[in-house]
């Protein structure tokens, strides 16, 4: 889970009622005819998750000014293109399950699944628009261009080039597949926060840099997480054919035949990846992957030099401790 760390405890109560707003309007884009839909999105859009990326929308808005409509319409539309991705990621990957929950392709089927992606797609650019802002509504098309062309990359590569990719292309991936709407979220709540063009590139740099943290460390506890707190079996990474920071590393220790054996398709694959998961536990591949992760999340903390000191910086300050420290 995400961890908010003492220091900052007393700023996120404060942000609740914040993102009681926004949770509000989730609820509100869920309440639509027919009743097939409304539960689907009810199921998708009301299941509380870590709630980061509106969290980011709101506070980087509120360095600045107070919280108005537009930014609570900005933070839900973030949190309505975060949801979209994930239906489309998992119908892509064809993972079963989604914290600890069906996916919703497995429910209601693949036609289904990309269809309510795509209407999440179209709710997020409509709550979008009620900020009124040209430059954000172009921000918004950019952001939602670059996640998909980071999927499309992923999903294109085959054989050699699927298990061969090096450190470079794996941050270019994560950089598009989820750095990119850690950006938007700051970049957006600075636009309406009025920032300075300095304060707005600084939550830019910062955005970048929690993101790719977040994402390193997700793939970590792809490896050596708790099945429990994951809500999906360790190496789903692995079994969708997907080469992550921590495997990388990895393929430094671990013998070649049994890593490839993880990418065939025969009835040996299971072992090889129960065997490489066990091996991890006990790997350099983990503590440099950590490494990293914490010198990205260093980085998001330098970023906030350039924005106004405060609570809500402190807020920030700390989440780039805790997308590192958490098991989920």
């Amino acid at each position: 889970m995400l961890v908010v760390h003492k220091g900052a405890a007393g700023i996120v109560h404060s942000l609740e009622r914040d993102l009681a707003k926004v949770e509000q309007r989730l609820a509100e884009a869920s309440a639509v005819e027919p009743p097939f839909l409304r539960q689907i999105l009810e199921d998708v859009l009301l299941a509380r998750g870590k709630q980061i990326r509106p969290t980011l929308t709101i506070a980087s808005g509120k360095l600045f000014r107070e919280a108005t409509a537009p930014l609570y319409a900005m933070a839900a539309a973030v949190e309505f293109i975060h949801t979209a991705t994930l239906i489309h990621d998992d119908v892509v990957d064809q993972a079963d399950a989604r914290r600890g929950e069906p996916a919703l392709f497995t429910l209601a089927g693949n036609s289904v699944a990309v269809l309510v992606g795509d209407y999440l797609f179209a709710q997020a650019a409509m709550t979008a628009s009620e900020t009124n802002n040209v430059r954000i509504m172009h921000l918004f098309a950019d952001a939602v261009r670059t996640l998909c062309a980071g999927q499309i990359a992923e999903s294109a590569r085959e054989g050699e080039a699927r298990y061969q990719i090096d450190r470079e292309t794996y941050y270019r991936t994560i950089e598009a597949k989820t750095a990119t709407l850690f950006v938007f979220a700051c970049h957006a709540g600075a636009i309406l926060g009025e920032a300075s063009a300095a304060e707005t590139e600084a939550l830019r740099r910062y955005g970048r840099s929690l993101g790719l943290a977040f994402q390193i460390v997700d793939d970590i506890l792809d490896l050596v997480g708790d099945e429990s707190h994951l809500g999906k079996p360790l190496g789903s990474d692995l079994r969708q054919g997907v080469v992550t920071l921590p495997v990388i590393y990895l393929r430094e220790e671990v013998p070649e035949a049994l890593l490839r054996e993880a990418f065939t398709s025969d009835g040996s694959r299971e072992e090889a990846i129960g065997s490489i998961t066990e091996m991890a536990r006990t790997s350099r591949a983990i503590s440099q992957a950590y490494l990293e992760a914490q010198r990205c999340a260093a980085d998001a903390a330098r970023a906030l030099e350039g924005v106004p000191h405060g609570e809500i910086r402190d807020l920030l300050l700390d989440l780039t401790a805790s997308v590192v420290d958490r098991d989920r």
